[in-house]
């Protein structure tokens, strides 16, 4: 077969020029100046360096603690040919590197590293763990997987590794395989041969050479060959056709190098016991000779039990040698390595040219590499550089492109008409509350369900009880195994329960965890694969489940005629919910973004606020959700991204004006219209001109508040013939707990309302009364009550938790106490309005009552810079939002019901002079802002109960936070 024409058709994401350099393509001849190095430093070696090249020895051991201590003068006593990186901090690596280095006198080690998975796979808790390359097999774009070998060569060459052992090239097409499984690209010959030239490629790009492992292909057993040797049972033409494949056309395309497995196939050496590691039918006859490979051919490493059960140290690596290997790799004993070695080319049972050979490709490679001069790594930011924000964002775009929505029979993913269902989520495996059960919980509210691996009988009676109130149940599956062996992780209780939940309700199954475990859920109606468990592979999850971005991958393997190789359904949401990502997807910097932590901090400190929460979206995604602090200065319960917050005149904008944007582009209300044609009241009193759209922008010469409250008092406290501590027919007024206003009351509020006297102009001033009349001017027309509205046309269709009166919903305790009342109510408010003047309406009115977090005014914010819509649903016209958010004629502030940026100088300002002219929101008297700026698509949402637990504490005002934390917000915005 024409390998090369085929590959230009299954790798068509970069296309390959025949002038290409790759740095590691050792089949190119030498050029006259590397020649000339060569000889010169291979004459320069004493024999004993020489064969020291030939070896590379391990760096760190966790099993020893000590023996970094011992490496250094193992490298300055053998002078070997380089080291091998394992587990350690990136610091502690550097330092051990450059020390051995230093201790390689004449010529420069040659630093690797298995980092197959990027340098996560070592380098634990420090630096970005990749996905493994099955999950990676996943994905459909080949571009993506070049950009990713770039990444991880990067990080590589800042580290000063110069080998990565990868990409694993093994056709992973046994499900019960130990070794290899989650580390191939999966079992198609194709795919797994396009993914690893990309990887390849990537890596080479940069200056890193890959190694392509395990030849002639690990693919294919049952037996670990770290415990044991593996059998490869299969022909010459199956391994032609299959394991083989890969290597060849890795070969073609200038792979630096290979690692030779530990495999005995008695097809291409028929020997008892034989490694394939050590069998020159297999090293020098068919890779160098028959592929004609040019590069440099590392042992797979020579501790692992495959080679020492059969081979005592020394022999084994004379045998690896004589084979054709030109590193080996890890040998079990260095000093008895170097001493075999040396004998075998003395006895002549190694024959020196082929010794001359190996030796020569080891410098040429070094040569390539830039070890003609010294290596050292500098300490100095090492960390930071290693974990650049790119570095995690590649990650993000990896594991987005993977997510595969294997079937969905009952169309749920995306879950266009969330009014429609009543969710609940049911975790597997962990009893803690899980990131893809919050993250789904950003969507729409949830009721939140745990139960561990193994569920007795009653236990899961008790949840498909509970459950069975739900419409929709998301269940994920948590802490698997990648094993078959293992079962995968997987109980029996866990899939017979899973199982009779889909019987008898709809459910969409997340696995986090190996594909190959599909095999026990084929009657699953909806499920996600999601390969892993990582933190940003739920959190991408949910927002797939929940149509923020859409699926994208197909299996990379076969587990069941249910879930086949290739099978993965693609969404394509035209207009997608918000999703959650890293600043620097939006062009935005994590590090200017910190900056607000201190600031909070500060904050905090100094009394401002106990606590509050802080979002930033931008261009569609929220790239910053943080909660800081607790609900009250005693500290006993943190602040949580979950909690509800009075947000006090921002219900100004979250319910009266986007109910009344909606009735306007009904036809049941006109802007230009006396607001008496809506409230009839109003017909015989100074307000009967006024007009809607004046009075939504404050210019309609009504006074800004009355302080009805105080006209219920008697001595300070709140007179027993108005307020009563039980509920009854004539007292049917909640608010507060224990405390009901006489009915009556209520109509004394609105013909005060009525009554109150007009300023002598209608300049801007602003007004709580103009929206009290708003909100009864929305029940007269609608027939409904504000908080109903507002709930069944926007909270539940947008999936919001957002609510009026929070306490008759259960949502008391997510709400953040909001002041120690000592004088109105005589107690600590929670889950009721703030507002005196709401609170006598029962906790609903047009100015104020409605309990929000961060998230959800986001949905809010972002369905007005979408132009009235949200995931497809136009709930305002797009003419209709731009009408409102453009400034009344005269006002340098106010638009139709939002604030805006203050553009005269002179008077007080609102927000961050950095923000754009058109910026629009509102501010909230409990320490609440919502801001968005349309020319940047940038929201900015700061919620805290900064008037606990006193109303009179002004220090977050006074200290100007908001638009401190909002100046930041801009300046994070990279040009």
């Amino acid at each position: 077969m024409k390998y090369s024409i085929f590959f230009l058709i299954i790798a068509t994401s970069i296309s390959i020029s025949a002038n290409r350099n790759l740095p590691f393509n050792l089949s190119r001849p030498l050029d006259r100046q590397e020649d000339i190095w060569v000889d010169s430093m291979y004459n320069r070696l004493t024999e004993t360096e020489k064969i020291a090249q030939l070896m590379m020895v391990r760096a760190t051991d966790e099993r020893n603690p000590v023996y970094e201590q011992q490496v250094e003068s193992v490298v300055r006593q053998y002078k070997v040919g380089g080291i091998c990186l394992f587990q350690g901090s990136p610091e502690m690596l550097a330092d051990l590197t450059n020390r051995c280095q230093a201790a390689s006198e004449k010529l420069p080690l040659m630093v690797s590293i298995d980092a197959e998975w990027g340098l996560g796979m070592r380098l634990k808790e420090s630096t970005v763990a990749y996905p493994k390359q099955l999950m990676l097999g996943a994905i459909q774009d080949n571009q993506l997987i070049y950009e990713y070998g770039k990444e991880v060569g990067r990080q590589c060459k800042r580290m000063g590794i110069h080998v990565n052992f990868a990409p694993d090239a093994d056709i992973n097409n046994n499900g019960e395989n130990p070794v290899i499984n989650d580390r191939s690209f999966g079992e198609d010959r194709n795919n797994v041969t396009a993914k690893c030239f990309q990887y390849m490629m990537g890596m080479q790009d940069v200056g890193v050479m890959a190694c392509a492992k395990h030849f002639p292909g690990h693919g294919d057993t049952k037996t670990d060959s770290h415990f044991d040797l593996p059998q490869i049972p299969h022909s010459i033409s199956r391994l032609d056709s299959l394991e083989l494949f890969p290597f060849r056309v890795m070969s073609q395309y200038g792979i630096g190098s290979f690692m030779v497995a530990h495999l005995n196939v008695p097809a291409l050496d028929n020997r008892e016991n034989r490694p394939t590691t050590l069998s020159r039918l297999v090293v020098h006859d068919l890779l160098r000779e028959k592929i004609g490979f040019k590069g440099l051919i590392f042992t797979d490493a020579m501790e692992m039990k495959a080679v020492t059960k059969y081979f005592e140290p020394g022999q084994a690596d004379v045998e690896a040698l004589r084979a054709g290997n030109d590193i080996v790799l890890l040998p079990a004993d260095i000093g008895a390595a170097i001493q075999a070695v040396k004998q075998a080319l003395e006895d002549g049972s190694y024959d020196r040219v082929e010794f001359e050979k190996s030796v020569k490709r080891v410098l040429r490679a070094k040569y390539r590499l830039g070890l003609v001069r010294p290596q050292h790594v500098d300490l100095n930011n090492l960390r930071k550089d290693l974990n650049q924000p790119e570095a995690w964002m590649m990650k993000r775009r990896l594991i987005e492109n993977a997510l595969t929505l294997v079937r969905d029979r009952s169309d749920l993913a995306g879950f266009e008409a969330l009014e429609k269902y009543h969710f609940a989520t049911l975790a597997l495996g962990d009893t803690n509350r899980t990131i893809f059960q919050t993250n789904c919980g950003f969507y729409a509210p949830m009721t939140h369900l745990n139960a561990p691996k193994e569920i007795d009988s009653t236990t899961q009676q008790r949840l498909l009880d509970t459950l069975s109130k739900f419409d929709i149940v998301l269940i994920s599956l948590h802490n698997m195994r990648s094993k078959a062996a293992d079962n995968f992780g997987l109980t029996e209780s866990e899939v017979l329960l899973i199982r009779a939940l889909s019987k008898r309700q709809q459910v969409a199954l997340t696995v986090f965890g190996n594909p190959y475990s599909l095999k026990y859920f084929n009657d699953t109606p909806t499920l996600i694969e999601a390969y892993n468990e990582d933190p940003i592979t739920q959190q991408v999850a949910a927002q797939a489940l929940f149509g923020a971005i859409d699926f994208k991958g197909k299996l990379p393997v076969s587990a069941s005629l249910s879930a086949f190789y290739k099978q993965g359904l693609e969404t394509h949401f035209t207009e997608k919910r918000l999703a959650y990502d890293r600043p620097e997807s939006v062009g935005m910097s994590s590090e200017t973004l910190a900056q607000m932590d201190s600031l909070v901090d500060q904050m905090i400190q100094n009394g401002a606020a106990p606590g509050c929460q802080i979002l930033v979206a931008r261009n569609n995604k929220i790239v910053w959700q943080k909660a800081y602090g607790y609900q009250t200065y005693e500290q006993t319960m943190p602040i949580t991204i979950d909690n509800l917050y009075d947000i006090a005149s921002v219900t100004k904008i979250a319910a009266t004006t986007i109910t009344t944007m909606q009735l306007v582009d009904q036809g049941k209300m006109n802007l230009d219209s006396c607001m008496s044609r809506y409230v009839p009241e109003l017909r015989k009193t100074n307000k009967k001109d006024l007009t809607l759209r004046e009075i939504l922008a404050h210019h309609a010469g009504l006074q800004p508040w009355i302080p009805f409250y105080q006209r219920t008092l008697e001595n300070g406290l709140p007179d027993a013939h108005i307020y009563h501590r039980e509920k009854d027919q004539d007292s049917e007024i909640t608010v507060a707990p224990g405390m009901y206003m006489d009915n009556a009351w209520v109509d004394t509020i609105w013909n005060t309302i009525f009554r109150s006297e007009l300023r002598a102009d209608k300049k801007y001033k602003y007004s709580d009364l103009g929206l009290y009349l708003t909100a009864r001017a929305i029940e007269n027309v609608s027939g409904s009550k504000l908080d109903v509205l507002a709930r069944e046309q926007f909270y539940k269709p947008l999936g919001l938790s957002t609510t009026f009166t929070p306490w008759k919903y259960g949502l008391t305790d997510r709400c953040v106490p909001t002041e120690e009342d000592r004088y109105f109510r005589q107690q600590r408010l929670q889950g009721y309005v703030h507002d005196m003047g709401a609170a006598m309406l029962g906790g609903v009115s047009g100015h104020a009552g409605v309990f929000s977090s961060a998230n959800d005014l986001a949905k809010i914010f972002q369905m007005f810079l979408n132009g009235g819509s949200y995931f497809g649903k136009q709930y305002i016209r797009p003419e209709t939002v731009n009408e409102w958010t453009i400034r009344f004629p005269g006002s340098t502030r106010r638009g139709i019901g939002f604030d805006m940026k203050e553009l005269d100088p002179k008077e007080t300002q609102n927000m961050s002079d950095m923000a754009g002219p058109n910026t629009f929101g509102h501010t909230g008297f409990t320490g609440i802002c919502a801001w968005a700026d349309p020319d940047q698509n940038l929201i900015f949402i700061f919620c805290s109960n900064r008037t606990y637990p006193s109303m009179e504490n002004n220090k977050l005002i006074s200290g100007n936070y908001r638009p401190k934390l909002q100046s930041i917000v801009y300046k994070s915005i990279m040009k």
